[in-house]
């Protein structure tokens, strides 16, 4: 099977949207494996910067996002990655992403426990020993 693939810019579909095309020349073209590639890669990872890499991170490696000044920012177990996406873009790719605060989103997968201090605020703890604060 030979896959020709066309872009075509398009100003009136949303920044975040990509649609697919798939043509096949009889019905008996099997086609559902690459349509389950498609599927499952979609959700699966992001797309994040280092100072001279661009590369992509599995979602479930993504313990929260955050926002500090003006930067988003991804941090897993071993690294933090600066981001281009909105928190509110990113609280939406995964129903495993939840907003705790204005500035944070995290991935519930990757939280050790919930912590309910004296005080009454309660503080999630990840499996890296990291901790945020929730205020929603």
């Amino acid at each position: 099977m030979k896959i020709n693939i066309e872009k075509i810019i398009n100003d009136k579909l949303d920044s975040n949207n990509v649609n697919i095309k798939i043509e096949v020349a009889n019905r008996e073209c099997n086609i559902s494996d690459l349509i389950q590639h498609i599927q499952n890669f979609e959700n699966s990872e992001i797309v994040v910067r280092t100072e001279n890499e661009i590369r992509t991170i599995k979602i479930n490696d993504i313990l929260y996002f955050y926002s500090d000044k003006k930067y988003n920012y991804c941090k897993t177990e071993k690294e933090i990655f600066k981001i281009r996406s909105k928190l509110y873009e990113l609280e939406k790719i995964n129903q495993d992403f939840l907003r705790i605060s204005k500035s944070c989103v995290i991935n519930i997968q990757n939280v050790r426990c919930f912590d309910l201090g004296e005080t009454g605020r309660i503080i999630v703890k990840f499996y890296d020993n990291s901790v945020q604060h929730v205020s929603r």
